[in-house]
Order: structure tokens, then sequence, then C-alpha cells
């Protein structure tokens, strides 16, 4: 089993051309809008061209695509295979990225629009949880994007 995980959807009702999802999320209490117009990186390489990621120390993410879709790239010290790239699309569920897991994400060409029903914990701050750490200043992330194969997960799989 992967370290990786999902909250899945659930239909309520489908017809011609509409669909009717059930997506929630009981763990949340708070729901983030992220919107990219085009192929966009979050967060961006640094100025030295080194990839960035954030890691929250307060909160888990359910990122859910709801139109395009976005590859995250998952780092975690304490999973069997620390190394993770996770496609998704409207049909992948919610992927859960538990907090201490440094990620980052990228759209297609059209670009994507994801929810994020997090759960936030006691000590959260907005200031301090979004704040991308470059892996050029992280050993121990840039030793894992050097030598680890990441684990390919297609489409919610």
């Amino acid at each position: 089993m992967s370290d990786v995980q999902f909250k899945k959807h659930r239909v309520f009702r489908e017809t011609e051309d509409v669909i009717f999802y059930d997506i929630s999320v009981e763990e949340s209490n708070a729901s983030d809008l992220v919107v990219h117009t085009g192929a966009a990186v979050s967060p961006p390489d640094d100025l030295v061209g080194a990839k960035q990621f954030y890691i929250h120390h307060y909160q888990d993410d359910h990122n859910r695509v709801l139109s395009g879709e976005r590859t995250f790239e998952l780092i975690n010290f304490e999973w069997k295979y620390p190394y993770h790239i996770v496609h998704l699309n409207v049909h992948s569920g919610a992927l859960i990225i538990p907090r201490g897991t440094y990620h980052r994400s990228q759209s297609g060409e059209g670009g994507s629009i994801v929810i994020n029903q997090a759960k936030r914990y006691d000590g959260f701050d907005s200031g301090s949880e979004f704040i991308p750490v470059s892996a050029a200043e992280a050993k121990k992330l840039y030793k894992v994007l050097l030598h680890e194969k990441p684990v390919i997960h297609q489409l919610g799989e």
C-alpha cells in the first residue's frame, strides 16, 4: 500500500450532461481555491533555478482538481518511498497531503482550478505556513530529489 492517499467523491446523481458530486471532507475546517491560468508551477523555482516546495506544520491538505489537470510532487521523509509524483484530474478525488510533507504542483497547459479542503490545526498562521523552501538550501530535501526514483501515480491511482 502506498503512503499517498485520496478522499474519493460520491456521485449523487447523473443525467445527460450533468454529474452531481458529494465532495465532502469531514475533517476540513477551511477551504482554499487555487487557480492556475496556464502551466504554472507553485511554488516557482528559486532565483538559481532550484525547485521550491511548501511544507505545512499546522495543516493537512485535501487537494481536489475542479478543472484541468495538476501534477503534484510530494516528498515525505517518513514514507517508505519518500518521493512521489501524482497526476490529478477531476475524477481523481482529493489528494491528501499530510502536514510535514514537502509539496509543489504544476498545471497542464490549459491551467487548472483546485479546491483545497484543508484541515488546520491550532497554531496555524498563514504568514508562516506558505513560505517556500528551496531544495538548494535544504540538504535532506535535495538528497531525495537527487537520489530517489519517484513513484509515479497516474490520475489518482
